[in-house]
């Protein structure tokens, strides 16, 4: 008479806890339980029942460097067939010369567990239990490939926490961390990126720990590391960018390769929340055009203020410090802004437009030098245009770039120039200007 499920399971789980193989020190072994992990993950994502060597050694090989014991020689290989010996396991040694081994799970318990995901991770919480007490359970889940099916990509990934450490790009991508194996930018122009992955591949990356200066992909040889030709503002450049315009969060993994201050020794680590908050392009250190993006930490922030008020044109701050808002944004000075906006009677300097509300009249003030770094510009009145909604944002963009001479090219798919409105008591300083044409150069 043929087993029921429920004998089944109750018998996969029984031979699970009781795996032969032990080390010298009486321990069990990690070997056969990682190749265990591995072949419920393949039931969970309906791959291949029965698997070539030649095909698993890949996965096999990089899940034993992650969860392997240190004081042990991983042995994948051996593992792969001596699973065999169990009852649940089938192995197919090869019987061509040259041809590789196959071995999976026997097909009535993958069928089971390909449908019942309960089991599926009491087998995992099992494996953990008696196997790998010294990770986190719900890590041993998602390498299994049963993640919260409600996250969508972004922000925090549910079971992992900040700090948790990585050896491989391959247990990061499976952890939904940063899903990419290969490239350092996770996402799309349309939806925005989800992660970065900072590891000192290229020259012009600054890290600050709170704040980073992200240098583009793209225009490189992978070879030799070198860039030449010039970046596009396309595929992840273009998504962190959308994650500028929309304000979404970037997770920012380390690794080793990066700033020895603020990186792992080894392997990778995950570093929380960032939000992008501006963007440029510029002449690299290869002379080539890169693309920048200044991040900044939302969990972790300057906590330091810093304000210059002053009575009537003020002289605002040429240092601005930091201060915790739920946006995390540099302070400014109200008082700078305030004058600016007044001075010009709300009326944008671009357009001429000014916008009435129920409660008066509507102006944003934008600094022309960016405040922060790597830019360090000044909270001075002639660092700051007032403009209007639009323009302000076409401006920070560099959709909007203002000539010595005042003459303003608004660039897109219409193009069409102004002359910038100036007025006595409100000058705007020239090389501000300069400088926020080369930080937008296309």
């Amino acid at each position: 008479m043929s087993e029921t499920q429920q004998e089944r399971a109750a018998h996969f789980l029984e031979a699970l806890a009781s795996l032969p193989l032990h080390r010298p020190s009486g321990e069990p072994s990690r070997d056969q339980p990682i190749a265990l992990l591995w072949a419920i993950s393949r039931a969970v994502e309906r791959a291949d029942r029965l698997t070539s060597w030649e095909k698993a050694k890949t996965d096999l090989r990089a899940m034993f460097t992650e969860y392997g014991q240190a004081d042990s020689t991983p042995a994948p290989a051996k593992a792969f067939q001596e699973l065999g010996q169990l009852p649940f396991w089938d192995f197919l040694d090869a019987t061509d010369e040259g041809k590789s081994p196959q071995g999976g799970l026997e097909s009535s318990l993958y069928e089971h567990l390909a449908t019942d995901k309960e089991l599926c991770r009491n087998a995992v919480k099992l494996l953990h239990d008696k196997y790998f007490p010294d990770y986190r359970h719900e890590l041993l889940l998602l390498e299994a490939g049963l993640p919260d099916e409600t996250f969508d990509g972004f922000g925090h990934p549910p079971h992992v926490c900040i700090g948790d450490g990585f050896k491989r790009r391959r247990t990061l991508a499976r952890a939904k961390v940063h899903r990419q194996t290969m490239a350092g930018i996770c996402g799309t122009a349309a939806t925005g990126a989800e992660s970065i992955v900072v590891s000192g591949g290229y020259t012009d990356d600054e890290d600050y720990g709170d704040e980073i200066i992200y240098t583009g992909q793209g225009g490189r040889d992978e070879t030799t590391k070198q860039h030449y030709k010039d970046q596009e503002l396309t595929l992840g450049n273009a998504a962190l960018v959308t994650s500028f315009a929309t304000g979404k969060p970037v997770r920012v993994i380390r690794g080793s390769g990066g700033d020895r201050q603020h990186s792992p020794a080894t392997g990778l680590r995950y570093d929380g929340l960032y939000r992008v908050e501006e963007y440029w392009s510029q002449r690299g250190k290869s002379n080539f055009l890169v693309w920048r993006y200044r991040l900044r930490s939302i969990e972790r922030f300057d906590k330091q203020a810093a304000t210059n008020i002053a009575r009537s044109a003020p002289s605002g701050n040429a240092a601005p410090g930091r201060k915790e808002t739920s946006t995390q944004r540099i302070i400014r000075s109200t008082k700078v802004a305030d004058y600016v906006k007044k001075i010009h009677d709300f009326t944008c300097q671009v357009c001429g437009l000014r916008i009435e509300t129920p409660t008066g009249a509507y102006a944003e003030a934008a600094h022309i030098k960016p405040l922060g770094k790597p830019h360090n510009g000044p909270d001075e009145i002639d660092n700051v245009l007032c403009l209007c909604p639009n323009h302000h944002t076409a401006f920070d963009f560099g959709m909007l770039v203002i000539s010595d001479d005042r003459t303003v090219t608004q660039r897109g798919s219409t193009p069409h120039t102004y002359r910038l409105r100036e007025i006595s008591g409100h000058t705007i300083k020239t090389q501000y200007l300069a400088y926020h044409r080369n930080h937008h150069e296309q």
